[in-house]
């Protein structure tokens, strides 16, 4: 006989159970785990957009620069940080986690690469001048 068809036996009124094959229908209840999310975790659908705008925006920003401050004639050798600095800051913002809680940190990483495209020119000139008054003042420029 099939264990489906099986009925509980009776005995001095009180209803023993017998042994029963059939499993509970439904959705298994698990305590709560890794599985549980804390808000700002779930995925951000445009997450691409501020490192990919920056990816665009700070090598134009720096040719851009890069020609207003006559670098391509007077210092060809060092337009590569100028490019390569700026983007070296967007690549941390297409590896971060894709979710709403690291969106902040992926703009201001695009913010921050394009200020520095912008800045690169004077920041070269900075250490030019930096370096001339050091080796000016400790004697170790000679005529």
């Amino acid at each position: 006989m099939p264990n489906s068809t099986r009925q509980p036996a009776f005995t001095a009124g009180a209803p023993v159970a017998a042994a029963s094959t059939v499993t509970a229908a439904g959705p298994a209840v698990t305590a709560p785990g890794p599985a549980v999310t804390a808000p700002g975790d779930e995925t951000d659908p445009r997450w691409w957009m501020a490192p990919l705008a920056a990816t665009v925006v700070a090598p134009l920003l720096s040719f851009l620069m890069a020609v207003w401050a006559d670098l391509f004639t007077a210092l060809p050798v060092f337009l590569i940080g100028g490019f390569v600095l700026p983007l070296a800051l967007v690549v941390p913002g297409w590896c971060l986690a894709r979710t709403r809680r690291r969106r902040q940190a992926r703009i201001d990483l695009a913010t921050l690469a394009c200020c520095l495209a912008v800045a690169y020119p004077a920041l070269i000139g900075g250490i030019g001048v930096a370096v001339f008054v050091v080796m000016l003042l400790t004697g170790n420029i000679h005529s």
